[in-house]
C-alpha cells in the first residue's frame, strides 16, 4: 500500500461506520435520537474533511483520468449525501424514494472509495 491509499482506507472505514450509524437511525425512524443523529453527522464531517484530504494528496500525485473520474463521482455522491441527509433531517413528511437516494449515494460513494484504492495503488 503506497501514500496515496491510506485516505481512501481511512475514508473506506468512516463511510462504513456512518453506514452503521446511518441503519440505526433508519431502523428508529422519526423523530431521531439525538445521540445517535450526533454520531451519524460527526461521521459525515469526518468523512466530508476526509475528501478534501483526498483531493489535496491526488492534486500532488501522477493518477490516470480514470481515477480522477472515480474520486470525482465520490464527491458528487457526498454532496448528494448532504442534500439529501439535511432535507430528510428537516422535511416532517418525506418521499420514500429521498431515503434510497440518501442510501444509494452513500452506496456509490463506498464503491467509488474502494476502487479509486486500487486505482491508485502501484
Amino acid at each position: 500500500m503506497n501514500n496515496i491509499q491510506l485516505p481512501f482506507l481511512v475514508e473506506g472505514i468512516l463511510i462504513l461506520a456512518a453506514a452503521g450509524f446511518g441503519l440505526l437511525l433508519r431502523r428508529k425512524g422519526k423523530p431521531y435520537g439525538k445521540g445517535k443523529l450526533v454520531v451519524h453527522l460527526f461521521f459525515f464531517l469526518w468523512f466530508a474533511t476526509g475528501f478534501g484530504f483526498i483531493l489535496y494528496a491526488l492534486s500532488a500525485a501522477q493518477i490516470s483520468v480514470v481515477a480522477w473520474g472515480v474520486v470525482t463521482l465520490m464527491g458528487l455522491a457526498v454532496v448528494t449525501q448532504l442534500v439529501s441527509g439535511l432535507v430528510l433531517l428537516f422535511v416532517k413528511s418525506t418521499a420514500k424514494s429521498l431515503p434510497r437516494i440518501h442510501l444509494t449515494s452513500a452506496i456509490v460513494m463506498f464503491v467509488c472509495d474502494v476502487a479509486a484504492f486500487f486505482l491508485t495503488g502501484s
